[in-house]
């Protein structure tokens, strides 16, 4: 039983940590993108109150439909700012390594330690979770929200088996 779950755990150690790097690009990209288009998306902010103000004037049909466009651009101009992106690179990047750290005690015997790992991989897990921006599909392949839960549940997993495999080989008691 040990040896299946130190092998289940070095697998979810493998995952978490090519998922992580993964995640770690992409969110350190998408702060790129999001500080390279913050003038584009304040000036579609300003052309966007003009389209609410002209809208007005319309009505019926058009003004149905332009007031569906425009809260369809309004949804789409709701960007997390670079800040945002840069935290949860940094918070994929400890999720990697606390994976990194489960490992080594998938093999010695850690005690506390893992305990704190796994606290540690949970508080983690849960922050990058509820910071990260989750955009409708439509408007890309994957919402950072769903990178952060793929990320965080092998990363979970490996601090709970490294957890499960604390005390090392139990010695029988003599008496």
């Amino acid at each position: 039983m040990r040896i299946l779950m130190r092998i289940l755990g070095i697998i979810a150690v493998i995952v978490a940590v090519g998922m992580g790097t993964l995640g770690v690009v992409r969110n350190f990209g998408d702060a790129k993108d999001a500080k390279e288009s913050a003038p584009l998306v304040e000036q579609a902010k300003k052309d966007l109150e003009t389209m609410k103000e002209n809208v007005k004037q319309l009505s019926g049909l058009e003004a149905d439909a332009m007031n569906t466009e425009i809260a369809d651009m309004e949804e789409m101009m709701d960007i997390a700012s670079p800040g945002t992106y840069t935290t949860l690179g940094i918070l994929m990047a400890l999720l990697a390594l606390t994976s990194l750290i489960s490992a080594v005690f998938l093999f010695k015997a850690g005690g506390k330690t893992t305990a704190m790992i796994l606290g540690a991989t949970l508080v983690i897990s849960l922050a990058a979770i509820v910071l990260s921006p989750d955009f409708s599909s439509k408007y890309g392949a994957m919402s950072n929200r769903t990178v952060a839960i793929i990320v965080a549940v092998p990363a979970l997993l490996a601090a709970l088996f490294a957890f499960a495999m604390r005390n090392g080989k139990k010695q029988p008691v003599q008496a």
